[in-house]
């Protein structure tokens, strides 16, 4: 009997043994891909289907050629019961992307056994590839290079004139020519570049860097006080507010890297050099340094815009929470207008905004092409955009490289 009690135990036992390597449920989301338009898909199109939790990690993805098929295209995913997420659609085309969804949420739920989610027709719009503009001074004459993220081609205007140029060998950098005129060139080297006319070599070109405007703002800490020139007017604000001295600007005497005001009237020195400065609360970077002095008392303080120090030639990440970048990885990056942000991932490029505040940096939504590349490569750049989306301030170091450091001190290291 004993015997028996023992064999009648063992599928329970199994059972319980099941439950705890149980693997999580999952479930099936279904769909199809589609778009109104009447445009046949070309026989090397390839579909994409994804799903991406609310962190933006991709839980599953469905690739697969259309094989001469046309929309709809059924397709399927696994994914965690309860998880929530995002999914998202694209068809590529000749090796880029030419249609694309917008996100559809699929919630959550606790049921082990809920229903496949079917939602329906996922329709695609034609996709417009993201552009930024890029200006570089070349001795006397600016030009303007207009990049797409995922063209093969820029946009040159200079001198009134546009010219589209298309990718070129080059024994370094990426180079663009015309198509019928290989002496019409952008040679982009790094920081510097390279542009031909017709045969005519410009003087090396270098970003055009944004010159410091009026008004120039500039503060400081114990006492607080803040200074700003607006047009031909100054305005100094002392003791956190409590005092306030206005009075017409006089013509500066500049030196080499300083600009020296002086009013004696009003018993005012102020000294701007351009060297980088701290702020000693927020430790905020800044492009100038500033000393005033005032009654006496010598008040040291940062000015200029925190901006200025991000925005220009393009940033080359070197290292990944302290981890160097294989030679074969490019990622970069680069500050824009409008609070904007491009650049390469490691496989695909990106664009999307930033937010600069007094307190810190942070980065907003980021949107990039969906390219396959080699595994390690692919890693490189979730780890670049995991760190990327954690940034909470940044730091210029000494020999001007850019350290963009997240909430738990880890940093995505760059230089010039």
């Amino acid at each position: 009997m004993m015997y028996l009690r023992t064999l009648a135990l063992v599928p329970i036992l199994l059972a319980t043994a099941d439950l705890a390597t149980a693997e999580p449920t999952t479930r099936t989301i279904s769909g199809q891909l589609t778009y109104m338009q009447r445009i046949a898909l070309t026989p090397d199109s390839i579909a994409v289907v994804e799903f991406r939790t609310d962190d933006d990690q991709m839980l599953d993805e469905t690739r697969f050629r259309s094989e001469g098929r046309q929309v709809p295209l059924p397709f399927s995913l696994q994914v965690p019961t309860e998880t929530s997420g995002q999914v998202r659609g694209a068809i590529w085309s000749a090796g880029r992307p030419a249609w694309m969804s917008n996100p559809v949420v699929v919630a959550a739920t606790a049921d082990a056994g809920a229903a496949p989610v079917e939602i329906g027709m996922l329709r695609l719009r034609p996709f417009e590839p993201s552009r930024f503009n890029a200006r570089m001074r070349c001795g006397d004459t600016e030009v303007e290079i207009e990049i797409g993220l995922t063209d093969d081609h820029v946009r040159m205007r200079i001198e009134g004139e546009t010219i589209d140029l298309f990718t070129v060998p080059a024994a370094s950098g990426a180079k663009f020519a015309a198509k019928n005129d290989p002496d019409t060139y952008f040679w982009s080297k790094g920081n510097s570049a390279s542009v031909g006319l017709g045969g005519d070599t410009l003087p090396e070109c270098v970003a055009a860097v944004p010159v410091e405007k009026t008004p120039f703002t500039a503060r400081g800490n114990e006492p607080g006080w803040m200074l700003k020139i607006s047009g031909d007017r100054l305005r100094l604000t002392l003791d956190y507010g409590a005092r306030e001295v206005e009075a017409a600007l006089p013509a500066p005497v500049i030196t080499d890297r300083t600009t020296v005001y002086q009013l004696p009237e009003q018993g005012i020195n102020l000294r701007i050099s351009e060297d980088r400065c701290s702020d000693t609360m927020t430790g905020m970077p800044y492009p100038n340094s500033v000393v005033l002095e005032f009654e006496g008392q010598r008040l040291n303080g940062c000015g200029g815009e925190p901006r200025a120090l991000l925005e220009g030639p393009e940033w080359t990440v070197n290292s990944l929470a302290g981890d160097p970048l294989p030679d074969e990885v490019s990622v970069s990056i680069n500050f824009l207008e409008d609070d904007r942000v491009a650049g390469s991932s490691g496989c695909n490029r990106f664009m999307g905004g930033y937010e600069l505040t007094g307190e810190g940096l942070s980065f907003g939504q980021i949107a990039g092409t969906m390219m396959a590349c080699p595994e390690p490569q692919m890693k490189i750049e979730q780890h670049f955009l995991d760190l990327l989306r954690g940034v909470t301030r940044f730091e210029i170091t000494s020999d001007g490289g850019l350290l963009l450091i997240t909430s738990d001190d880890e940093r995505i290291s760059a230089k010039r």
